[in-house]
């Protein structure tokens, strides 16, 4: 591959276009993340939601990110079953028995989503009894069970982890220094 020798940037509002003059071109922010939770709706804010807000808003230049609140698992379960695009949307659904990640390693998951194409990942905290089976099933099939460590988390400190950590992974992907490795 020859070495490029300047690159030029254009910005849209859904996307940043790199185009270097050996003609490569890479399309960044062009995968959605969202953040659905079981639980009060929107307009129910809790003391959480601005600070799990503000880690989205922090992704904005860097990824689409969304925070989505749904009544039931039947409700989350719907609307993931009407997420079309050209691919299916990933989903990594929080569960006691799911697989632990670094955030590096979260980060090198991402990364390679969004370089497969991919076009939507959904981070899903369930409801406070826990995913049932058919949920569980779901949420192996596209994707992945996740498990943010041993400890038992409450659902809203949950949804908290998760936006940072996306966040973090952002910055990990884009080389920004808010990542020091520890």
């Amino acid at each position: 591959m020859a070495a490029i020798r300047s690159v030029f940037v254009t910005f849209r509002p859904t996307r940043i276009r790199v185009v270097a003059r050996t003609g490569v071109c890479g399309i960044l922010l062009c995968m959605q993340v969202t953040l659905a939770h079981i639980g009060s709706r929107a307009g129910a804010k809790d003391s959480y939601d601005a600070l799990v807000s503000g880690y989205l808003k922090r992704c904005a230049g860097m990824m689409r990110c969304s925070a989505e609140a749904f009544r039931s698992e039947a409700a989350l379960l719907e609307w993931l079953g009407k997420q079309h695009g050209r691919t299916v949307a990933a989903v990594l659904m929080l569960d006691a028995h799911g697989r632990q990640m670094t955030s590096e390693s979260l980060a090198e998951w991402l990364g390679k989503r969004r370089d497969d194409g991919l076009q939507h990942v959904v981070f899903a905290v369930g409801p406070a009894d826990g995913w049932s089976e058919k949920a569980l099933t779901e949420g192996k099939r596209r994707g992945g069970l996740l498990s943010l460590g041993p400890m038992t988390l409450a659902h809203q400190l949950a949804r908290l982890v998760v936006a940072e950590q996306v966040y973090r992974a952002c910055t990990i992907l884009t080389g920004h220094p808010y990542h020091t490795g520890h």
